[in-house]
C-alpha cells in the first residue's frame, strides 16, 4: 500500500488503512455520512414528516435528542415497530403516557393527527424539557402536553385512574426500564397496553427481563418485537441516491439490535 500521507496514495489506499488500523475513526466517518444523508432527506421535506400516522409533525432542527434521525423520521420509517403499534390501538385509548420523552417525537407527534387526545412527557434533563415545550408550541399542541421531570416509581400516582386504564404507556429510558416498572406499575396499569424498549446489553439484563416478564404475569401477557425491514421502494425522492446512501438512511444508529416488550391487559 502507498503511504496515506504521500500525495500520491489514492483515496482506496487511505480508506484501506482507516478501515484496518483505525476503525473508530471509519465508524465516525460513517456516522457523519448517516447524518449528511439524514439532514438532506429531512431538508428535503422541510424538517416535516412527511409520511406515517405522524405525518405533518414539525421537526426542530436544534434538537438534542435525534438529530441524525430526522430523515428517517420525516419518512415516517423511525422505530417503525412502535408506529405500527400506535397507528393500530383503538381510538378509545387517547391517553398517551411517554417515559423517556426526550424531545417530544412521540409526546408530540401523536397529538398531531389525533392519535390521542393527551400525553403525559416524563423528561429528566432540563433541556429536553424545554425542547418538548417548545416542540408541542410550534405544532400547535401546547394545550395538551403534560410536562413532568423523572419518573420516579410512584410516577403513576399522578396520573388519574381513569386514564391510566386508557393509555398506552412507552417506555425508553436507556435501561432505567429494570428500575422503574415493577409489580406495582403493571398493577396500576391493569387495563393499559404497555410497550418498554429493552436495553439488553447492560450488566444482568437477562435477569432483569425474566424479572419484568414475571412482574406482568398477574395483570399482562406479553410478546416481543424486534426492529424489521424497511422499505425504501416506494419513495421517489430517495430513487436518485446511491445504495450505500439509501441503506445507511435507514440506520437508527443502535448498538446492536433493537427490541421491546409489549404487554397486553388480560381480558
Amino acid at each position: 500500500m502507498a503511504d496515506p500521507k504521500s500525495p500520491v496514495a489514492t483515496l482506496s489506499d487511505i480508506a484501506n488503512h482507516i478501515a484496518d488500523h483505525h476503525p473508530n475513526i471509519l465508524a465516525s466517518l460513517v456516522d457523519r455520512r448517516r447524518r449528511q444523508v439524514s439532514n438532506s432527506v429531512a431538508d428535503f421535506h422541510k424538517n416535516t414528516v412527511a409520511y406515517g400516522p405522524l405525518r405533518g409533525l414539525k421537526l426542530r432542527t436544534d434538537s438534542h435528542w435525534g438529530a441524525a434521525d430526522r430523515g428517517v423520521m420525516a419518512l415516517g420509517l423511525y422505530e417503525r415497530e412502535v408506529l405500527e403499534v400506535l397507528e393500530a390501538l383503538p381510538r378509545s385509548r387517547d391517553v398517551f403516557i411517554d417515559l423517556g420523552a426526550a424531545d417530544g417525537y412521540y409526546g408530540v407527534g401523536v397529538l398531531v393527527n389525533q392519535l390521542f387526545a393527551k400525553t403525559y412527557c416524563y423528561e429528566i434533563t432540563p433541556k429536553g424539557r424545554d425542547t418538548i415545550q417548545a416542540n408541542a408550541d410550534l405544532n400547535g399542541v401546547a394545550d395538551r402536553v403534560l410536562i413532568r421531570g423523572e419518573a420516579t416509581l410512584q410516577f403513576f400516582e399522578e396520573i388519574p385512574a381513569d386514564e391510566r386504564a386508557r393509555a398506552l404507556l412507552l417506555v425508553d429510558i436507556e435501561g432505567g426500564e429494570f428500575d422503574v416498572i415493577n409489580e406495582a406499575t403493571f398493577a396500576a396499569f391493569a387495563q393499559a397496553v404497555v410497550l418498554i424498549e429493552i436495553h439488553d446489553w447492560i450488566a444482568g439484563a437477562e435477569a432483569k427481563i425474566a424479572k419484568l416478564r414475571a412482574d406482568a404475569e398477574a395483570t399482562h401477557s406479553v410478546t416481543t418485537l424486534v426492529t424489521s425491514t424497511r422499505d425504501l421502494s416506494g419513495f421517489r425522492e430517495l430513487r436518485m441516491l446511491n445504495d450505500n446512501d439509501r441503506w445507511l438512511l435507514c440506520s437508527e444508529g443502535r448498538p446492536r439490535l433493537m427490541s421491546w416488550l409489549r404487554f397486553d391487559p388480560i381480558d
